[in-house]
């Protein structure tokens, strides 16, 4: 992407301009993921502040949700056209609270989905997402500590509910989790009612999530 285009996207981000189809394929294939994810923080940021959601045990599932599935080796054209799909569906329904990109990672080490395509998708979906007030990252199916990375690249929601193994992150766990990504956490329930909010995080103490192989 030119320095030219890169300018006008970000500016018009910035103004809370609505964003195209040809603009989200341009964002995609940016080189420059820290620019990205930053843009892409700002405008989470700009909706919910430092907060980030969780939800603990029976509290995790919330109503209003819509799944995204990518990583099937889709061009960016089809992962940007789902998208705008669900921003006509909230458009004409205004049901939906929270939208899930769901890695369908193949087992294929040629068609695997990169930590960078992980990033890049959920920047993209919430700077699409423009009148969609949550975008959740799923432990589950992401992992751990690239859930963390993500909080830093536009979602603010992460789900709780166990994993297919029976692992399970504590409610210690995801506040913990979530300060280190350098955000409050905030306890909420299934219509995203504040629970409980916790202290944010401590500069001083505070390390950086670990970056991931990209």
């Amino acid at each position: 992407m030119d320095a030219g285009l890169k300018r006008e996207l970000q500016e018009r981000v910035r103004a809370g301009e609505r964003l195209g189809r040809e603009d989200g394929i341009a964002l995609y294939g940016s080189d420059d993921l820290a620019w990205l994810g930053g843009l892409a923080h700002e405008v989470r940021r700009g909706k919910h502040g430092d907060a980030a959601y969780f939800g603990a045990g029976e509290t995790g599932s919330a109503a209003g949700v819509e799944e995204l599935r990518y990583g099937y080796g889709e061009e960016p054209g089809a992962l940007v056209d789902g998208l705008l799909r669900l921003r006509e569906l909230q458009e004409r329904t205004g049901a939906l609270q929270v939208v899930t990109p769901l890695c369908e990672a193949p087992g294929t080490p040629e068609r695997a989905v990169t930590g960078a395509e992980v990033l890049k998708t959920f920047a993209l979906a919430r700077l699409l997402l423009d009148n969609v007030s949550h975008l959740r990252v799923s432990w589950t199916a992401h992992g751990a500590q690239t859930a963390q990375l993500v909080l830093q690249h536009g979602a603010d929601d992460i789900d709780g509910t166990a994993g297919a193994d029976g692992e399970q992150l504590t409610r210690e766990d995801l506040v913990e989790l979530i300060r280190d990504a350098g955000l409050r956490p905030v306890e909420r329930d299934a219509r995203y009612e504040v629970v409980r909010e916790y202290e944010g995080p401590d500069p001083a103490l505070r390390e950086s999530p670990q970056p991931m192989r990209l």
